[in-house]
C-alpha cells in the first residue's frame, strides 16, 4: 500500500527535478538571485572604508603629536577599533549573505495541497500542510522596505516534527512579502481556536528538568539558548580599556613612572568592573536555565530564572506581541532592540530580549499563540502522524 505522505513528496521532489509541477494542484516556486546590496548589504561594503579612513587619520594624529597618549588620537583609535569590530560582524554576515546568492538555483520549494517540500543545498525538508502553524516575514511590515530586499520568511511548525520553524532565505518569488503571503493563501483559514483544556504540570521543574534532559512529553516544546546574548556585552568600556592599556604600553617606562601605583591599581579596577559586573549578573541569568530559553508545556510556557520556575498560563495570557525600539551599540550600531512581549492578566508583563530567546521573536509569537489557540499540540480527528 502506497503511503500518501510518501507519494506528495515524491511529487513534489519530481517537480524540482524536472522544473515543473505535473499537477495543476502543486505550485513551483520561482527561484530569484536576492539582492546583495540593499541597506544592510551597503554598511557590510562601507565599513572596511571607514574603518580604514579613521585607522588612517589616527596613525597621522599621532605622527603629528609624538604621543600615544594624546587624547584626539585616543579617540580616533577608539572609534577605528570599534570600526573594526561591526566590520567582522558584518562581513560575516555579508559573505553568509553571498554563500546564499552564489547558490541560489540550488534551492527549491513546492506547495501541493499536502504539504511543502523545502530543498536547500544540503538537504530536502517535508511539511505537511497541517502541521504548519503560521508565517511571518522578519521585521514589522510598516518598516518594510518596497521591492525587493534581504528578509527571511519564517514557517513555524509543529514541534513535534523535530524543529521549530524554516528560515527561508529571499531567493522565492518576486519579494520576501509576497512569498509570506502565497504561502498564508496556501495554509488556508486557520482552525477554529480551540479552549485550552490541558491541566497544569504538577511539578514545573520536573518538567522542565526533565526538556533539559531531551526526555519531554508529548506535545512539549522547547526552546534552546543560542550565543546570541554575547552581542549584549558592554564593549564600549572593552575597547576603552584596551586604548588606553595599549596607549600606556606604547607610551613607553616614562608613562608607568609617573603613575602612583595606587593611581594604576584605581585605573584597572574601574575599567573591569563593568565588564566583571556584566559577566556576573549574565551568568547568573542564563545559567539556571540550563541552555534552555522557554519550554511550552501543553497547559503554560515555564521559564526558569535564579528565584525558581516561572510559569505563564494560556489562559492568563492577555496578548502575545512583538516591542522593538532604536538603539546603539558598538557591534551593531544604530539598531532595532526587539523583545517578546507577554501580556497577563493578573502579573506584570514578560519581556524576553531577543537576544536572549535563541529564536527570532517571530516565531516566538508565533508559537505561543498557537498553544493559546488550541492548535498546539497537534491533534486532528483521523489525522495520520507522517513522520511515524
Amino acid at each position: 500500500m502506497t503511503d500518501p505522505a510518501s507519494s506528495w513528496v515524491r511529487r513534489a521532489e519530481q517537480a524540482l527535478t524536472t522544473g515543473s509541477a505535473r499537477s495543476e494542484d502543486d505550485t513551483l516556486v520561482s527561484v530569484h538571485r536576492p539582492p546583495l546590496v540593499d541597506v544592510e548589504g551597503t554598511k557590510a561594503i562601507l565599513a572596511p572604508v571607514l574603518a580604514a579612513i579613521v585607522w588612517a587619520a589616527a596613525i597621522f594624529r599621532e605622527m603629528v603629536t609624538h604621543s600615544s597618549l594624546d587624547p584626539i588620537g585616543m579617540i580616533l583609535r577608539l572609534i577605528a577599533l570599534g570600526l573594526t569590530l561591526r566590520v567582522l560582524l558584518l562581513g560575516g554576515q555579508f559573505f553568509e549573505r553571498l554563500r546564499v546568492w552564489l547558490a541560489t538555483s540550488r534551492y527549491g520549494l513546492v506547495l501541493t495541497p499536502e504539504g511543502l517540500l523545502y530543498r536547500t543545498p544540503s538537504h530536502d525538508i517535508a511539511i505537511p500542510r497541517d502541521r504548519v502553524m503560521g508565517v511571518m516575514e522578519k521585521g514589522q511590515w510598516q518598516q518594510r522596505k518596497a521591492g525587493r530586499r534581504w528578509s527571511e520568511v519564517f514557517v513555524v511548525v509543529d514541534p513535534a516534527l523535530g524543529r521549530t520553524h524554516l528560515a527561508l532565505p529571499p531567493v522565492f518569488d518576486e519579494t520576501p512579502g509576497r512569498l509570506a503571503e502565497r504561502l498564508m493563501r496556501w495554509r488556508g483559514a486557520p482552525p477554529e481556536e480551540r479552549e485550552v483544556d490541558a491541566a497544569p504540570a504538577p511539578m514545573a521543574s520536573r518538567v522542565y528538568d526533565q526538556a533539559v534532559a531531551g526526555l519531554s512529553e508529548p506535545g512539549t516544546a522547547v526552546v534552546h539558548h543560542d550565543l546570541g546574548w554575547l552581542k549584549k556585552g558592554p564593549y564600549a568600556l572593552l575597547l576603552v580599556a584596551g586604548i588606553a592599556v595599549d596607549a600606556m604600553a606604547r607610551g613607553g617606562s616614562a608613562v608607568w613612572d609617573a603613575l602612583d601605583p595606587w593611581m594604576a591599581a584605581v585605573f584597572f579596577m574601574v575599567l573591569l568592573a563593568v565588564p566583571a559586573r556584566w559577566f556576573w549578573t549574565t551568568r547568573r541569568e542564563v545559567s539556571p536555565r540550563k541552555g534552555l530559553t522557554m519550554v511550552l508545556h501543553p497547559a503554560e510556557v515555564l521559564i526558569r530564572t535564579d528565584k525558581g520556575i516561572l510559569r505563564s498560563r494560556y489562559k492568563e495570557l492577555l496578548k502575545v506581541s512583538i516591542d522593538g525600539k532604536t538603539k546603539w551599540s558598538v557591534l551593531e550600531g544604530a539598531h532595532e532592540a526587539r523583545q517578546l512581549v507577554l501580556q497577563r492578566k493578573h502579573a506584570p508583563a514578560i519581556r524576553y530580549d531577543e537576544p536572549y530567546l535563541g529564536i527570532p521573536v517571530e516565531v516566538g509569537k508565533l508559537l505561543i499563540d498557537a498553544y493559546r489557540a488550541g492548535w498546539l499540540p497537534y491533534a486532528a480527528d483521523g489525522a495520520v502522524d507522517e513522520e511515524e
